[in-house]
């Protein structure tokens, strides 16, 4: 999985958690009198519930998970850590505030003013000082010209921008060159965008784009800019003129001419003409291996292979979905990325889920354990393969 893969799939998925949780078939607080309860409702799991550790006496629901007695303030149940009961008021939009803090879900925003805190949307939020994205603060130089660029309650919004500053939403800000022609530019998929422009500069972040021609500057993948100069990985600009006549080798890129990293620097230790990915983070050529860019000194390319995962999860030992990314062997050694292995057997090296409580994915072979436990499981795999014990 390459980088941008990467920083796309994290963000993704922290959003469909959050999603998840906002939108999840709670049944809510129920409170006899004598206990206050929470339930909740799962398609996995059907109805749950627990004992909320409140006062039914003075407990109160405030709708949407939240609620609090004359003690302490409850998100789904659970007790906010921080949060004064007697004072705690739920604001909506998954916001509340006590005598001292704001919170966003169960989590105190540091910095914010309780007294002066106002919720635009589930996004965007102000006090006295300061505007916040999603809970964190953005810093805003000047509050009076402050322009979010984009929907004020959007997943996809990233950019904000005052007469001093550009921000990328809670996360960055930057000098800005020229206030009235700053935007964002157009992302290529759903949680990209970035890179935004003005007439002077291009933006990544908090950085400025070196070089870049803001007229002819586009985002074409995830973290990758082009103009009418070059390629551009993240803020820097890279030896790639056009990034749309690569070819993808793994996580690493080809022009023909000459290979490229991740980062769109080149990588010319191999043999351009026989380099290839062989999986996960391995590569190699006629002659050479690479963990990732760093060559692994004593491999064999001839008679290199990862170490493929193996699963008895179903009662028999199947082939897991891909290689490890860690380890491989040639004819001679068992190397853990670059390096080899002292005294590990290559014919008999494997890496296996046993399905054993407790314990993820066991590393050995006939002679040793290199990762994992020394499981009942193992020594019956052992004594069935091999006629013996570690």
């Amino acid at each position: 999985m390459t980088k941008r893969a990467r920083n796309i799939t994290g963000r993704i998925c922290a959003i469909i958690m959050i999603m998840v949780m906002l939108t999840a078939c709670d049944v809510g607080y129920k409170n006899d009198g004598k206990t206050v309860t929470y339930h909740y409702w799962n398609e996995g799991s059907g109805h749950g519930s627990w004992k909320v550790d409140a006062d039914p006496k003075t407990f109160e629901d405030l709708g949407d998970k939240y609620a609090h007695d004359a003690s302490h303030a409850f998100f789904e149940g659970k007790v906010i850590e921080g949060a004064d009961g007697a004072t705690f008021r739920y604001l909506g939009k998954w916001y509340a505030v006590d005598a001292k803090h704001v919170f966003h879900l169960d989590t105190i925003m540091p910095e914010a003013d309780p007294m002066t805190f106002k919720v635009h949307t589930s996004s965007l939020t102000e006090d006295a000082k300061d505007y916040y994205w999603d809970g964190r603060p953005i810093h805003v130089a000047d509050k009076a010209s402050f322009v979010v660029m984009g929907d004020k309650d959007g997943w996809d919004t990233k950019w904000a921008k005052d007469k001093k500053n550009a921000y990328f939403m809670g996360f960055a800000s930057v000098p800005l060159a020229d206030y009235e022609s700053f935007k964002p530019i157009n992302s290529i998929r759903y949680g990209s965008g970035s890179y935004a422009a003005d007439k002077y500069q291009v933006y990544f972040q908090g950085h400025v784009v070196e070089g870049a021609d803001p007229a002819t500057f586009r985002e074409v993948d995830f973290y990758v800019g082009q103009d009418k100069y070059r390629a551009y990985s993240e803020w820097h600009p890279s030896q790639v003129k056009d990034y749309s006549k690569l070819k993808q080798v793994g996580d690493m890129f080809t022009d023909g001419t000459h290979l490229y990293n991740d980062d769109l620097q080149t990588f010319d230790e191999a043999d351009i003409n026989t380099f290839h990915h062989v999986d996960g983070n391995w590569y190699a050529d006629k002659r050479h291996v690479w963990w990732r860019e760093t060559l692994v000194q004593g491999a064999d390319a001839a008679s290199f292979e990862p170490i493929y995962s193996s699963s008895f999860t179903t009662g028999r030992k199947e082939q897991s979905s891909g290689c490890d990314f860690n380890y491989g062997k040639d004819a001679r050694h068992v190397f853990y990325r670059d390096s080899i292995i002292s005294g590990a057997d290559p014919a008999t090296f494997e890496k296996i889920d046993f399905a054993v409580p407790g314990v993820s994915w066991t590393v050995f072979d006939k002679n040793h354990i290199y990762e994992g436990e020394n499981t009942e499981a193992l020594q019956k795999y052992l004594n069935k393969t091999y006629k013996k014990k570690t």
